[in-house]
């Protein structure tokens, strides 16, 4: 997978797109149209512009919130009602190659250790790999 050891947040939109990609090859099965999973440890809600969440680590449930003003609190959440800042699913072509966008908010830099994004990606439930990512001014 492409490694993006950091992503500037840009001032002037409230979402900064980012590209990546990733190669997969195989000489025992074909690759082509194996569904990629994606996932990270940030989310945020449409409907509040206010802050974002972070996971805690292994929770799928618990969070930490980040407002606006660098209040935190701890949180009970459920990501599939919240915005994720991957898409959830890619597809490989027939070369192997798999692509998203990753797609941070303004609001999550300068958080302290929410200025750092942890991205995972899958395939049929086994994490092939994943990278820390600085969200950076």
């Amino acid at each position: 997978m492409l490694r993006i050891p950091r992503i500037e947040i840009l001032d002037n939109l409230w979402i900064t797109p980012a590209p990546i990609w990733g190669h997969l090859e195989s000489n025992d099965v074909p690759v082509e149209r194996l569904v990629v999973h994606w996932w990270s440890n940030l989310y945020w809600d449409e409907n509040d512009s206010s802050g974002h969440y972070k996971l805690l680590p292994n929770r799928r449930n618990k969070a930490i919130y980040y407002d606006e003003f660098n209040n935190r609190d701890t949180v009970d959440v459920n990501v599939d009602t919240l915005r994720w800042v991957t898409n959830q699913f890619s597809q490989t072509d027939s070369l192997g190659y798999f692509y998203n966008t990753l797609t941070p908010i303004k609001l999550m830099q300068n958080k302290g250790s929410g200025s750092y994004m942890k991205l995972y990606w899958s395939i049929e439930g086994t994490v092939i790999d994943s990278q820390e990512i600085f969200l950076m001014d």
